[in-house]
């Protein structure tokens, strides 16, 4: 009877155990069960949803082109910048431009003197002596033409007088223009070639009228000045570079097997490293005339306007064509992606004041705004603004629960 009754005892306390153990471990299973729901959920109070950085957005598919993006730099065009140097060797006197400023076209940049004027002038006012003398010599002639004719009348000289006489007239008039012609040529030289006044007149102080203008031959900014005063300059260096930045291309490498993709007159979005958050609109204009043999790359240009100066010459760019049909996407904008263990996640809102934590795919980014393959659907509510303080929430309640 009392081995019996012994048996009994230890038989319920094995029961006993067995019940506490299954106890414990449902228990734990709850508590593991409740510690991952939270880890998957984030709550923030409706008064910490201020409008001003807080918003959350309903999500609706789009439909958005396929799109070719291809990288290039920022270059000049062809014919918006200039290369200034001299037409004769001289000594630079005044400087009147620094690298950065902008000029308009045929602005003076700098004045030198050259010994190219003196001679110039010199020949201008020799020319003018002559002409002075063949004029001269032309009016006496055109006396005695006159005179003989007068005396032929009266019959007190003869034809061949009066026909010597004509052609003295004829010869001396020829002279007359030829000098003229020598003037003008002398005088253009000065005025245009040199720059320089051929008959300074009371507005020119000092030797200013001796100085010869180096212009701008277009409007732009001084993008280079390898000059100063003092220094002796010659038609071999170029002393300033002029660039019209208001125009620029983007050189674009594509590669071959989406040439056929592209036409003259497409768009192109174009975006720099210098303004991530800006687009700029440009066409393109050219597909390239030859392929680089090593890359396998062709050099699209790309036009574009810049009115507000931001893009530089030799920027790095990436530009995002429009090539094919439609495609249905979910866009949502980059700082409603946050990233948590290398995971890109989002908040999908379940209620008022409760906030999933829902891992997506990022793709391709659109105008700014990334395109969800994976981890959402239409319909979902998604905070697009203040996304960063829900994962700060979140990092703040792990660190606690551990």
């Amino acid at each position: 009877m009392t081995h019996r009754s012994g048996m009994i005892v230890v038989l319920m306390s094995m029961m006993w155990l067995a019940a506490c153990d299954r106890a414990s471990k449902t228990a734990a299973a709850t508590l593991e069960q409740g510690s991952q729901h939270k880890r998957d959920e984030v709550l923030l109070p409706i008064a910490e949803q201020t409008q001003s950085t807080f918003q959350v957005e309903t999500l609706a598919a789009s439909n958005e082109p396929e799109l070719l993006r291809v990288p290039g730099r920022i270059t000049l065009t062809d014919n918006g910048s200039w290369r200034v140097g001299v037409l004769t060797s001289g000594r630079v006197e005044k400087v009147f431009v620094n690298s950065g400023d902008f000029v308009e076209k045929n602005q003076v940049l700098a004045g030198m003197h050259s010994r190219d004027v003196q001679e110039a002038r010199a020949a201008y006012q020799t020319s003018r002596s002559d002409l002075s003398r063949a004029e001269a010599a032309a009016a006496l002639a055109q006396k005695n033409y006159d005179r003989t004719q007068r005396l032929y009348s009266l019959k007190a000289a003869s034809l061949e007088e009066m026909e010597r006489a004509h052609q003295e007239l004829v010869n001396v008039q020829a002279a007359v223009r030829d000098e003229q012609i020598e003037v003008e040529k002398e005088r253009v030289h000065l005025k245009v070639t040199l720059g320089v006044p051929s008959d300074p007149g009371p507005e020119y102080r000092g030797d200013d009228a001796d100085l010869i203008p180096i212009r701008a031959p277009g409007a732009g900014y001084v993008l280079a000045k390898n000059v100063s005063s003092g220094a002796v300059v010659d038609p071999t260096k170029d002393i300033f570079v002029i660039g019209n930045l208001k125009r620029l291309w983007m050189i674009a490498s594509v590669n071959e097997t989406n040439i056929a993709r592209l036409r003259v007159g497409q768009r192109a979005s174009v975006a720099v490293n210098a303004f991530p958050n800006e687009h700029f609109t440009g066409t393109i204009t050219n597909l390239g005339q030859e392929l680089d043999p090593v890359t396998r790359v062709m050099r699209v240009r790309i036009e574009l306007e810049n009115p507000s100066i931001k893009l530089r010459p030799e920027m790095l760019a990436n530009a995002e064509i429009a090539v094919g049909g439609l495609r249905s996407l979910l866009l949502l904008p980059a700082e409603a992606v946050q990233q948590i263990n290398d995971q890109d996640v989002v908040f999908v809102r379940k209620s008022a004041d409760r906030f999933e934590v829902r891992p997506v795919r990022a793709g391709e980014t659109i105008d700014g705004r990334l395109a969800i393959l994976e981890g959402l659907k239409a319909g979902d509510a998604v905070v697009i603004r203040g996304s960063f303080l829900l994962k700060s929430q979140l990092l703040k309640s792990s660190m606690e629960s551990e």
